[in-house]
C-alpha cells in the first residue's frame, strides 16, 4: 500500500455516487468522522469534498444523476488513478480493449479526467492533476477514514493484469490463499492493491473495484455501522501478519471495506 501522493499509476481519489447525499454524509461522519465542504456546480447541484478529521483530503460525494438511476446503476464508489496525460492514457486504454464511458474532460481548473471500463468490465477513472494547490493535501493512508487499498474482483484476472501492466506499468506477485490466488499490485515499488477472481457466490455481480478504508478500531467501527443502518457482509477477518478487514454496506447500499493495520 502506498501513500496517496501524485504519482502516475497510483490511486489518488475516490468519490461516492448516492441517491441520498445528506443521509450518506451523516452516516459516514459517524463511521469515519469525515468533514465536508460543499462546492456548488455551474450546471447545478453540489459536489461535496470529503476530508479526514485531521483535514487531509479523502475524496468526494454527489447526488446520482437521473441517467444513472434510469440505467439501474447502484450507489457506488469510483476509484481514480493518477496519470500525467489523461488524453494519451485514454487513447492507449482504448487500443488495449477498454470501453471509454466518458471521454476526457476538464474539471474546472483542478484537472482533467476520463471514465473507462477495463476489458473485463470493471469501471475506473483516470485523473490528471492541474492544480498545485491540491498536491500534498491528501490524508495519510494510515489515517482513520482514508482509503488505503483498492481491490479488483473479476472473472479474468490474467486479462486485467495484462491490461493494467501495459497501461500503467503495474507489476504483480501472487499469494496462495488456499482456495484462491490473490494477485498483489505494485506501482513502482509500492503495493497499492490486489486482484482476485470473483467467487462462485458473487458470479451475479459484475467485475468491480473494492475500496478499503483505514480504521483504528475495526470492532468499534462495525458497531457504529450497524447502529446507523449499515450492514456487515463479511468479517472482521484476520489477514495473517497484516491486519483485519471487513466488507460492509451503507444504508443506501454502497459497498465498502474496512482495514485495521496489525498492531494499530
Amino acid at each position: 500500500m502506498a501513500n496517496q501522493q501524485p504519482n502516475t499509476g497510483n490511486f489518488c481519489w475516490v468519490d461516492f455516487a448516492t441517491p441520498d447525499p445528506e443521509g450518506a454524509k451523516t452516516f459516514y461522519h459517524k463511521v469515519f468522522n469525515w468533514q465536508y465542504t460543499e462546492n456548488p456546480m455551474p450546471c447545478g447541484g453540489t459536489y461535496t469534498m470529503i476530508s479526514a478529521a485531521d483535514g487531509g483530503g479523502v475524496g468526494g460525494l454527489f447526488l446520482m444523476p437521473d441517467e444513472m438511476k434510469t440505467a439501474n446503476v447502484p450507489p457506488h464508489i469510483s476509484n481514480y488513478i493518477e496519470v500525467d496525460n489523461v488524453d494519451a492514457f485514454t487513447d492507449t486504454a482504448k487500443n488495449l480493449g477498454a470501453d471509454i464511458k466518458m471521454e476526457p474532460f476538464d474539471v474546472f481548473d483542478y484537472g482533467r479526467m476520463a471514465v473507462l471500463l477495463d476489458p473485463t468490465g470493471a469501471a475506473f477513472s483516470l485523473w490528471q492533476n492541474r492544480s498545485t494547490d491540491c498536491e500534498g493535501t491528501m490524508a495519510n493512508r494510515e489515517t482513520h477514514g482514508m482509503f488505503c487499498w483498492q481491490e479488483l474482483m473479476t472473472d479474468h484476472v490474467d486479462q486485467a493484469a495484462d491490461f493494467y501492466k501495459k497501461l500503467l506499468g503495474w507489476t504483480y506477485s501472487v499469494m496462495d490463499m488456499g482456495d484462491v490466488d490473490y494477485t498483489l499490485i505494485k506501482n513502482k515499488d509500492d503495493e497499492i492493491g490486489g486482484m482476485m477472481t470473483l467467487p462462485l457466490e458473487m458470479q451475479h455481480i459484475p467485475p468491480h473495484w473494492n475500496t478499503y478504508f483505514t480504521v483504528t478500531d475495526i470492532d468499534h467501527t462495525i458497531s457504529v455501522i450497524k447502529d446507523n443502518g449499515g450492514g456487515v457482509m463479511m468479517g472482521p477477518q484476520d489477514i495473517p501478519e497484516t491486519g483485519q478487514f471487513a466488507v460492509c454496506s451503507a444504508p443506501d447500499g454502497t459497498a465498502f471495506c474496512l482495514f485495521q493495520y496489525l498492531g494499530k
